[in-house]
């Protein structure tokens, strides 16, 4: 499973604020609206490490988790993305960045980028 279905299978269990949670991008069908918060899962980029014998043998993946909050949102922003990104830390990511909040122009919509990673060490195949 690709680490940006893993992010989104585990935050979709954990999160009951959201009225969506779309991995990789949002679909046109969705009943996506300016009073609706959702949560957008895509990836960003990977790094390889760990090198020796000619290969690498670990990745990490970077994945952009952007949260636009609902026009008529009444949630405490700064506990439900603390709360989130603990959550993510302790199934074994790392915060990579805070973007800080931001308007969308068009919407009026408040949201939120945070980059995650999550590293694993590569097995080779018998």
């Amino acid at each position: 499973m690709t680490v940006v279905m893993d992010t989104y299978k585990l935050i979709k269990q954990h999160v009951t604020w959201a009225d969506g949670i779309y991995p990789k991008s949002i679909p046109e069908e969705a009943p996506v609206t300016p009073k609706q918060t959702s949560l957008l899962i895509r990836d960003a980029y990977s790094d390889l490490g760990s090198f020796g014998s000619d290969t690498f043998n670990a990745i990490t993946q970077n994945v952009v988790i952007q949260i636009y909050y609902s026009i008529d949102s009444e949630l405490d922003y700064d506990q439900v993305e603390i709360t989130l990104m603990k959550f993510l830390m302790s199934n074994g990511y790392t915060i990579a960045d805070i973007k800080g909040r931001s308007t969308d122009p068009d919407t009026k919509q408040d949201y939120q980028t945070i980059q995650v990673t999550r590293s694993t060490g590569i097995k080779e195949n018998s």
